[in-house]
């Protein structure tokens, strides 16, 4: 990747998984990441581990009022976002015809 210096990024559900790989990979490239996660021990152990990230927000993205005032956290910190990387979700590890209709609910959030 090319020309990410400085751009400004967040990361939805990047405390873990393939969202923790993506932030890891825009930090190398010297972007000022900020990662959005519910799940806050993953957030902080994440922020432990990557002295240069730039922030971390503890918000469900599956609901209107986290996201609002994450955005308005985004705005104080950054002004703006030059990237979104929206990777959060939920992956349920047992068989389809085994899902609860509240697991589905919570993917389809």
């Amino acid at each position: 990747m090319r020309g990410l210096i400085g751009k400004r990024v967040l990361i939805t559900g990047g405390a873990g998984g393939i969202g923790a790989a993506t932030a890891e990979r825009f930090i190398e490239e010297g972007s000022r990441v900020v990662v959005i996660d519910r799940n806050q021990k993953q957030l902080d152990d994440f922020m432990g581990q990557h002295p240069k990230l730039d922030s971390v927000i503890h918000a469900d993205v599956s609901k209107l009022e986290a996201v609002e005032n994450a955005f308005r956290v985004l705005d104080d910190l950054y002004g703006g976002l030059d990237v979104l990387i929206n990777n959060a979700g939920i992956s349920l590890r047992h068989a389809f015809i085994e899902i609860t209709p509240a697991e589905w609910r919570d993917c389809i959030r």
